[in-house]
């Protein structure tokens, strides 16, 4: 954490910070333990076979902006939303993209992809600590949005895009609320770097 915090007070001015993450979306819900009465079993249903989709998606630390993509779990699909996140800031002097240790981030489809676009750099979080980053509280309101409304797997993909359209920049921060992650200074507040 301390490296990642130093790291980012480095930064020029007009550096952008995003934090990033995937998370899985699946039709069939997982089926785990539970207490329940005696003669009283619970009916899960299962409708056929079970469908994922793998959501990437990142978070700008200062204003709330949100890019998303839906793939699957690999390098190729992570170089795409590094290429959304630089497209969006384009003009930054530095675009720092925080991620956690996964395979697909250490890629070398992905080293090399940093070597073409030099503004473009990783910082890895801390092992195992997902609850630093601020994109998994996106996620645990995504995945509570879909569970309560979408039946079908065409309706869960509707939805996962609903979800993220319907939601401004600062629902996003507040939602997030990359303040609180120990990845940032001492003193970060919204619009930190871009501060006059």
């Amino acid at each position: 954490m301390a490296a990642i915090t130093a790291r980012l007070r480095e930064l020029p001015r007009g550096a952008v910070v995003w934090a990033t993450d995937e998370t899985h979306v699946h039709l069939l819900p997982h089926v785990r333990a539970i207490w329940t009465l005696r003669p009283r079993r619970p009916e899960i249903g299962t409708p056929g076979k079970n469908r994922q989709v793998t959501v990437l998606g990142a978070l700008e630390m200062t204003t709330g902006r949100w890019v998303y993509r839906l793939g699957r779990r690999c390098a190729a699909d992570f170089i795409a939303l590094l290429e959304q996140i630089r497209l969006a800031v384009q003009d930054a002097p530095a675009i720092m993209v925080i991620c956690d240790n996964d395979s697909i981030h250490h890629a070398k489809a992905v080293t090399a992809y940093l070597a073409e676009h030099p503004t473009v750099e990783l910082l890895f979080g801390a092992r195992y600590s997902p609850h630093d980053d601020p994109v998994e509280r996106i996620w645990a309101a995504l995945k509570a949005f879909i569970a309560n409304t979408a039946v079908s797997w065409p309706g869960s993909l509707r939805q996962i895009h609903a979800f993220f359209r319907a939601r401004s920049p600062d629902q996003m921060l507040t939602a997030a609320a990359p303040w609180t992650s120990p990845w940032l200074p001492a003193g970060y507040k919204q619009n930190f770097w871009n501060a006059a």
